[in-house]
């Protein structure tokens, strides 16, 4: 059995009351058998109360199970970053409670301590999904892979196992919006896909809503590149141009085409003007320096590690070598840096 120390982080929302505890036992049973040490961290981000009620028992009768409360719904990406700021892991392995199945967790650590430093999960298909969304996943991939440049994986999830080395690059990066498929890109490393067909626990279709996923859509865009911007300055330099040549056409033709170029005209001062102010928003929201979120409280099942660990691991040393010292310091619960 291998004595690496693995830390699974998993949110948890409003739809995984029926889903944790099978999570769980799933969960446990897998790394029972696959290594010596092991921590679940479940994070509460805005899970209702039977969620809470599930999780408070799950601690009684598993052991190495966290449950840390934010204090409000923070959204899916920074929960799992507050369960990576927390995980003392040797590896870090991310995981939806609701589409991610357990049992793949000896392929994901495996090839990630033989062949990469960050194995990521990708669908094998999206049938389940609706065509809408299907159609828009492919044009958001392809615009923010072939236009925007920013490396992102096609139809890549939140399932991923990641070295400490790799967890550590990760909460260096203090940004408000810490998106993990976007930042495993950007902070480089090793990479490899794993692709694998998702579950539902829930019965509820695997789809962000409507309106969430477009606005993920815009984040991750606009966080990436300030390309959308250029575009729409473009876009109101060409109707200038357009309506400058068509000034003579204007005056012979009545009011029919002036009104028409006038609509274009405001729709892309209309287009500019948002431009702007979703930039200028992102920049005051980067200005305020507050925390990205906020901790209400924390706790631990009652049997802790058999042996105290810390997750200290430097940037050259090997992970597993490190693991076998059995590095005595902070036990489960804390952290250090180094």
């Amino acid at each position: 059995m291998n004595e690496s120390l693995i830390s699974i982080v998993a949110p948890l929302e409003d739809d995984t009351t029926s889903a944790v505890a099978a999570f769980v036992e799933e969960t446990v049973g897998v790394l029972r058998e696959l290594v010596t040490h092991y921590e679940i961290i479940l994070v509460d981000d805005g899970a209702s109360e039977a969620t809470v009620k599930a999780v408070r028992a799950l601690l009684e009768r598993y052991d190495f199970v966290r449950f840390l409360r934010l204090s409000r719904h923070f959204g899916e990406e920074t929960a799992i970053a507050a369960g990576l700021d927390v995980a003392i892991g040797d590896y870090v392995v991310v995981m939806l409670p609701n589409m991610d199945p357990p049992a793949l967790i000896p392929q994901f650590f495996e090839r990630a301590r033989n062949d990469a430093d960050i194995v990521y999960g990708v669908r094998l298909n999206r049938k389940s999904e609706p065509l809408w969304y299907r159609l828009g996943a492919r044009v958001f991939y392809w615009y923010i892979n072939s236009v925007v440049g920013a490396g992102m994986p096609a139809d890549s999830t939140q399932y991923r196992c990641m070295s400490r080395q790799v967890v550590n690059a990760i909460t260096q990066i203090r940004d408000p919006d810490r998106y993990l498929r976007l930042l495993t890109s950007y902070i480089g490393f090793r990479k490899e896909a794993l692709p694998y067909a998702p579950i539902n626990r829930t019965g509820h279709p695997p789809i962000r809503p409507k309106g969430e996923a477009l606005n993920l859509a815009r984040a991750l865009v606009m966080d990436q590149t300030t390309q959308p911007l250029r575009l729409a300055a473009w876009l109101a330099v060409l109707v200038a141009f357009a309506d400058m040549a068509f000034v003579g056409i204007r005056a012979a033709a009545g009011g029919t085409l002036a009104g028409m170029l006038g609509a274009v005209q405001f729709l892309s001062l209309a287009i500019v003007l948002a431009m702007i102010a979703e930039y200028v928003g992102g920049i005051a929201r980067r200005m305020r320096d507050r925390p990205a979120y906020y901790v209400r409280e924390e706790h631990t099942s009652s049997v802790l590690l058999r042996e105290e660990r810390t997750n200290v691991v430097g940037a050259t040393h090997d992970v597993d070598s490190n693991a076998r010292a059995g590095a005595v310091g902070a036990p489960a619960g804390s952290r250090e840096r180094r």
